[in-house]
């Protein structure tokens, strides 16, 4: 049978050719690599054969390895297989190294779209197979989306939100979804679903990147909330809510969202400054995701120009481990698009939440994983290693449930089924 040797001794050059040969077998029996199971906390002592067919895992376990004898076999001894990493708030229409909404607005069509589909193909090529993108303006990342899934194109599964529920003049506005009264709120929730939105994105607070807005205030009241709950409800999709300020975190909570985006305890002293600890409290009793959107740019932050922990530091690793200690569940995210903050590197993200929020590397993956897939309602395709979920993979050298470091430049990224070792991805 034909065998892939990706031992230490075999050439780079014939790795990538024998990958290349195989990119689109349609079935393939993965052999010699440790198998993290999401429920477990360590990898397990010895390898577990893995079976793929048209993209999707179908066996795992010494029961993969009945089938057919003409199974093209894959040796990857002394490899570590993880899901696919999921990235739960991205935009991908916007550019992180423009820093003013008048900036976003002024990029031609054109160089817009291609830029879109550079940064959905960095991020697969990352080892991001899946991303949640939580806004834009005239649902450019939907048509992306089509083409992903169409093979057109190269990039990660994709839930989409549409322009984000917000108020005239309010933070994000210049993406069209301001909304005045209750029947603009409705129909505004309609066009989303209309152009295919997976979720519905509500801005409960103010945020930083519009101009005039504080992303302490509170946008809408609790019960604006439940009606924008409600409604969404009735058209079979959840609620993501942006919240900064205190207040607003807890509307959003209380009127029923299903995750919490950056819940950053606001108040007028900044990030972290309103702490409330009976609201974390019931945060962690309730059904709700907080996607803190720690990303690489919180990792440029722990120490301040005299070496010391930084002030922002202290605050939001305060914010986090607070939560965290009142059960509050983590899914990954980035916020990917802010000025900033790069699509590609949600493993910085990950590291820098590792550190904040003093949590033990294999939750963090969980977050990054399992519990975004479950968070995102897609825990039936993927986030785990398990029969009848999507081939989403990651070869990996070392064991990141020792050091989250191992996830940067997979050896392989196999989405869907379909293979991309590092030369695929450098050329």
């Amino acid at each position: 049978m034909p065998k892939i040797d990706t031992s230490a001794t075999a050439s780079r050059i014939a790795i990538a050719q024998a990958m290349c040969k195989y990119l689109k077998m349609n079935e393939y029996l993965i052999l010699g690599s440790r198998v993290w199971e999401s429920e477990n906390d360590s990898l397990a002592p010895l390898s577990s054969p893995v079976r793929v067919r048209d993209g999707r895992i179908v066996a795992i376990g010494e029961v993969a390895l009945s089938g057919p004898e003409s199974t093209r076999r894959i040796d990857l001894p002394g490899r570590v297989l993880v899901p696919g990493l999921i990235d739960a708030h991205v935009h991908l229409e916007l550019d992180p190294d423009l820093k003013t909404p008048a900036e976003q607005l002024a990029v031609p069509e054109e160089t817009l779209l291609f830029a879109m589909q550079r940064r959905a193909r960095d991020m697969l090529f990352a080892g991001i197979t899946t991303a949640r993108d939580c806004g834009g303006g005239r649902h450019r990342e939907h048509r992306l989306r089509a083409r992903i899934d169409a093979g057109e194109l190269p990039g990660p599964r994709m839930l989409c939100c549409g322009q984000p529920i917000t108020t005239p003049g309010g933070h994000c506005d210049f993406w069209g979804g301001a909304v005045a009264t209750r029947l603009e709120r409705d129909r505004m929730i309609d066009l989303q679903i209309e152009a295919g939105s997976d979720w519905i994105k509500v801005m409960a607070t103010g945020g930083v990147f519009t101009p005039k807005s504080r992303a302490r205030d509170s946008q809408f009241d609790l019960a604006q909330l439940r009606g924008v709950v409600d409604t969404a409800a009735r058209r079979d999709r959840s609620v993501a809510a942006h919240c900064h300020g205190t207040q607003g975190i807890a509307d959003a909570l209380r009127a029923g969202v299903r995750t919490i985006e950056h819940a950053s305890f606001a108040g007028k002293d900044g990030f972290g400054t309103l702490v409330d600890e009976s609201l974390m409290q019931e945060m962690g009793r309730s059904e709700v995701w907080v996607s803190a959107t720690v990303n690489a740019g919180w990792g440029r932050r722990v120490l301040d120009d005299k070496g010391e922990p930084s002030a922002f530091f202290e605050r939001m690793s305060g914010c986090l481990r607070l939560q965290r200690d009142h059960g509050v569940r983590f899914i990954a995210s980035t916020d990917a698009g802010i000025p900033g903050v790069r699509h590609r590197d949600l493993v910085d993200g990950l590291l820098a939440f590792e550190r904040y929020a003093g949590i033990r590397p294999v939750d963090v993956l969980r977050a990054a994983t399992c519990e975004s897939a479950k968070a995102l309602g897609i825990e039936g395709s993927t986030g785990r290693i398990a029969p009848g979920l999507s081939a989403d993979l990651l070869v990996l050298e070392a064991d990141p449930l020792e050091d989250l470091a191992a996830l940067r430049d997979p050896e392989v990224v196999v989405f869907r089924g379909e293979w991309l070792d590092r030369e695929q991805r450098r050329t």
